[in-house]
Order: C-alpha cells, then sequence, then structure tokens
C-alpha cells in the first residue's frame, strides 16, 4: 500500500503536467473553415451562430465533424425560422479536409419570408390609458406586412411585462398570447391580450433622516404619497439625493413584496455626510510653476443646507484666496444662490495684478447646460508690462457649460463646450464701458487605436477705453493649454516697445493625435495656432511638436516638446502638466 502511495503523486503529476500543456493548445487551435451560400444579412449572421459545426476546431476528428453536418440540416432550419424564413432548404453540403483544417460548405435557398397577417394586441385594466404602453402598441416591428422576427415577439412580451413592474401594475398577466404560422400561406397571425389589473399607489414615503429640515428634502421628491408607483421616478429621486451632497448613502426601497390594497411603502434612508471637510492638492505645470492647494468645506451651515467653502491656491504665477456661501432653492442640487469674496494675484510674463472681487451667484440648469449668472463688484490694479491700471468695475455676466464623456477619467468619447457673455457700463460703477464674449470647445474620440483631440477657443471685446481695461478682461494666448511653444500668456499685441498690451480679440485652436504604447502610457503628435489681436487682418502663430502621456493614478500627465514658428524667443519649449482632458 506505502508502494501503490509512493509512485501515485509522481504520475498525478505527469498527468496534471500534460494536461496544462494540452489546454492552452485546445483553447487556441483554429476554428473549422464553414462557408454558407444562398444568404446574406442578419440571415446569415444568424444561420452561423445557430450551426453547432461552426464553432468545432480543426483537429476535431472526422466522425465527430460529419455527425454535426448531418445535424446541420434542423439547425439551420431552427436558426432561419427565428427570422420568418420557415421555408429554407439545404440545397448542397460538401465536407473535405484541406491542408491542416476541415472546410465544410452549406447552399441554402432560405424561400420567402412569412411576414405578419394579423397583429392584434389588446391591453385591459388601467394600463389601457398609460400613454407610455399607447407607444408599445404603435411598434413598427410587428406590424402587418413586416417580416416575422421570433426575437422581436418575445421582446414586445417582455418589454409589456417589465414596464408593468416598472409602473406599478404588480397584478399584470397575459390572459392570450398566441403566435400562430401557416408556412404553406407566408403569414403569421399574433394575439395578444395583456391584462394589467390595477396600477398600485405610493401609500407611504418614509424618509428616515433627522438632519435636515423636511421641507428641504420635499424639493428632491419626484414621487409624493398618493402618486401613481414609478420606478423610473424612484431612481431620479435617488439620483437626485446622492448628487445632493448632503449624504454618504442613498437607498431607496420599494416594499412591492409587502403591497396590498393597490398601495406600496416607499423607504428611504438617509446617511448624512460627514459636516466639516478637507481637501489638500499638489501639482506643477509650466504655465503656473508648483502649485499647492487647500480647501475647507462646511457642509451643514443649519438644517435648510446652506454651505460655506474656504479655499486657497498657491503659486508662483497664480495665487488665490476665495470663500463662498451657498444657499439651495428650487431644485436644491442644481438651483443655488452664492455669495462669494475673492482676491487673486498673477504674476506672469504679460502682467502683474491684483484683483479683489465680490459677487453673487445664481447656478441653476437650462436645457441640459449648467447655467451661471452672476453679478461681480471688481477692484483691480495690473501693471501690464509697465503701464498701470487702476479700474473698478461692476460686471454681470451669464455662462453656460456642458461637458460630455464616457468615461471621465480616461475618456475615448466626449466634449466640453462653455460660453460666457460679460460686460459693463461706465454709468453704472464702472471706470469703462465694455462687452466681451467668449467661447471654448475640446472634442475627444475615438481614432483607430488612438484618440483624436481638437480644442478650440474665441473671445472678442468691444470696449469704450481698452486702456482703463485690467489685464484679467484682456486675451492673451501662449502656454499649456494654448499655443504650445510659446511661453504663457506672451502671445497678445505690443505697444512701441515692444511690451506686451493684451488684445480685444482671441483665437486659438489645436488638433493633436494620441496613440497608446501601453496601458498607462501613450505619445502624442499636435499642431496649435493661435493669437490675441486688435486687427482681424493678424496672422496667427503656430507650433507643432510631440509628446508622452501617462495616466498616472492622479490622473492624465502631459510632458511636451514644442516647436514655435516664430523662434525670436525661443528655439522650443517644454511643457508639462496634469489634470483632466475634459
Amino acid at each position: 500500500m506505502l508502494a501503490g502511495r509512493h509512485h501515485s503523486v509522481p504520475r498525478a503529476r505527469r498527468i496534471l503536467f500534460c494536461g496544462l500543456l494540452v489546454l492552452p493548445l485546445v483553447s487556441f487551435a483554429d476554428s473549422l473553415k464553414l462557408e454558407i451560400t444562398g444568404a446574406e444579412g442578419a440571415l446569415l449572421e444568424n444561420l452561423r451562430q445557430g450551426v453547432s459545426l461552426a464553432a468545432e476546431s480543426c483537429e476535431a476528428p472526422a466522425w465527430r465533424v460529419r455527425s454535426l453536418l448531418k445535424r446541420a440540416d434542423r439547425e439551420l432550419q431552427r436558426a432561419a425560422r427565428a427570422l420568418g424564413h420557415y421555408r429554407l432548404q439545404v440545397a448542397e453540403k460538401s465536407l473535405q479536409r484541406e491542408g491542416d483544417c476541415w472546410q465544410a460548405r452549406i447552399q441554402v435557398q432560405p424561400g420567402e419570408v412569412v411576414r405578419i397577417g394579423r397583429m392584434e394586441l389588446q391591453i385591459s385594466g388601467d394600463a389601457e390609458r398609460d400613454p407610455v404602453f399607447s407607444r408599445i402598441v404603435q411598434r413598427p416591428s410587428l406590424q402587418p406586412g413586416r417580416p416575422l422576427n421570433h426575437g422581436e415577439y418575445e421582446r414586445l412580451k417582455q418589454d409589456l411585462e417589465r414596464l408593468a413592474l416598472e409602473r406599478g401594475y404588480l397584478e399584470a398577466r397575459f390572459k392570450t398570447r398566441e403566435l400562430r404560422v401557416d408556412p404553406a400561406a407566408g403569414t403569421a397571425d399574433i394575439r395578444l391580450h395583456f391584462e394589467s389589473g390595477p396600477r398600485y399607489r405610493v401609500s407611504r414615503l418614509n424618509l428616515q433622516q433627522e438632519t435636515y429640515d423636511p421641507e428641504l428634502l420635499e424639493r428632491y421628491l419626484t414621487l409624493r404619497e398618493g402618486d401613481p408607483y414609478d420606478s423610473g421616478k424612484l431612481n431620479a429621486m435617488q439620483k437626485a439625493l446622492s448628487d445632493s451632497g448632503y449624504f454618504e448613502r442613498v437607498s431607496v426601497r420599494p416594499d412591492l413584496a409587502g403591497a396590498t390594497d393597490g398601495e406600496i411603502r416607499v423607504d428611504v434612508e438617509l446617511e448624512p455626510r460627514k459636516a466639516t471637510a478637507y481637501r489638500f492638492g499638489i501639482g506643477v505645470a509650466t504655465d503656473t510653476g508648483p502649485r499647492l492647494s487647500a480647501a475647507y468645506e462646511r457642509r451643514r451651515i443649519n438644517r435648510y443646507g446652506h454651505r460655506l467653502s474656504l479655499s486657497t491656491q498657491l503659486s508662483p504665477a497664480d495665487s488665490s484666496l476665495k470663500a463662498e456661501y451657498l444657499i439651495p432653492y428650487n431644485t436644491p442640487h442644481t438651483q443655488q444662490i452664492g455669495i462669494e469674496a475673492a482676491y487673486r494675484h498673477q504674476d506672469t510674463a504679460a502682467a502683474l495684478s491684483d484683483s479683489y472681487i465680490l459677487g453673487l451667484r445664481e447656478l441653476g440648469t437650462r436645457g441640459g447646460w449648467n447655467e451661471v449668472r452672476a453679478l461681480e463688484w471688481i477692484s483691480e490694479e495690473s501693471d501690464i508690462d509697465g503701464q498701470v491700471v487702476d479700474a473698478t468695475l461692476l460686471v454681470p455676466s451669464i455662462t453656460w457649460s456642458r461637458t460630455r464623456a464616457d468615461d471621465r477619467m480616461r475618456p475615448q468619447k466626449g466634449h466640453r463646450l462653455n460660453l460666457n457673455l460679460r460686460g459693463a457700463v461706465s454709468a453704472l460703477l464702472s471706470d469703462t464701458s465694455f462687452f466681451q464674449a467668449s467661447a471654448g470647445f475640446k472634442w475627444i474620440n475615438r481614432l483607430g487605436s488612438g484618440r483624436l483631440l481638437l480644442r478650440g477657443e474665441a473671445g472678442l471685446t468691444e470696449v469704450q477705453a481698452f486702456e482703463k481695461l485690467p489685464a484679467s478682461y484682456r486675451f492673451f494666448a501662449g502656454g499649456d493649454q494654448s499655443v504650445r511653444g510659446y511661453e504663457y500668456r506672451s502671445l497678445a499685441p505690443r505697444d512701441s516697445n515692444g511690451r506686451v498690451e493684451g488684445g480685444r480679440y482671441l483665437l486659438s485652436g489645436s488638433i493633436e493625435y494620441e496613440h497608446p504604447v501601453t496601458r498607462d502610457w501613450s505619445v502624442a503628435a499636435f499642431v496649435d495656432a493661435g493669437d490675441a489681436f486688435d486687427s482681424l487682418n493678424t496672422d496667427l502663430r503656430h507650433s507643432l511638436g510631440f509628446g508622452v502621456r501617462w495616466q498616472s493614478p492622479v490622473g492624465p500627465v502631459r510632458l511636451d516638446l514644442a516647436f514655435p514658428s516664430d523662434t525670436r524667443e525661443d528655439d522650443f519649449r517644454i511643457h508639462f502638466s496634469m489634470g483632466p482632458d475634459l
């Protein structure tokens, strides 16, 4: 017994080792070559998917391949019927060994497709007057005269049952389900009678929380006690509560199992977020140099959802300090009033400026766009290459923005759009009158195995006295996010001494292709063009270059080498930046 046990261990290891060697050979063996003629399009694809022979490998034994070839007649007819071809005939079959693999050829004659003769769909009960069910009844794919498609027929039944559950018809059932096919006549009659029963209503909406005033949370409710049950509205309510920023966890649970007498209870569990949050950050970019940021947020000033945020950013080129008090109203997670005070210091190649801002903002949405309407009082002192501008402005503005992406961290497809209008009138607490419009976009899409990135920016200013306009309201180009190859904010009209003054107009654009090398690394090539100017006849500066991209754990990191068309300042520039693509 001990001897047998001694020899069984190495033998088992040999069997296991051989199995591991054979497994990859089987897994990666070439598939049998199957050619089906006489059919095309969706029918051909369905026939190929329905034939077991197509899944065999080149190494399959002859007896098995021949057996599957005999079975193919029944499988092809079954696959054809799914798309309404009840008269399909197999005209010819052949099988032979060509080189190292089997070659099977099957010729079919699909025959005429069966078409829907009579379509009778009856919905009774409360759903008879439900407009959502009415749209399903009008589904064009199952109208008389159309080819019969069993998949569409089954999908219609499933959609009716799914929709009934989503909209609170908990007693819904089919009283009749008939599909009668007459292959000889080439017609199919469909009879469906769907009895929905009564539509259940929300008996009680139980919000389990004690942190916020109930009146505030009422504004998030898309469904209230006594309303007809609708799971879509419950999902929207859960999303709105989650997006509010007030709660760490939101759970909306309808008690479908306990529903009685046409009523459903809905429990909403709300776990509030911590009242205070701190955030710290560190970064670096060629435009601004090393950057430190810190923020404090008091998420719960009171039971009415008021919030306070304090933030600061420090860098050699751009530093700021900001405080904002937010008050929700109407739809709280999308509509808010913000009262802000801010200080900003900029020190760039173009200008040195200090700005003090007091503002009132209204945040909301319009037609799928984020909308911000603001009124800001600004006092700014600018030193624009030796020209001192001391200005006070009362500036109303409106901004629309929208971002869409398939993945915010690593978008393969998406876009960002923004439009800003602002101005001032000298008669209303302002040192000069002006109107300014600016717009920008960035567009990303797949191209081959890589990505194509397009970016553009435009701006115009109509001003009474340009010399009274402070630096933050003048246009400049150049830098990591503008025309690479030129220093940050160095492209703009210059005075007689060659000093940068800033421009009334702005136009810049970029086209870039990014090609992956590994999962987290890619290379890029780009062309940029643009300038800030006072005359529309100005020639744009341009640059071209290449770079590398690293998808770091905290977001994309970019390193570019850019060559400018104008080499009076630099023959090339290296640009480094971090941050999301959109």
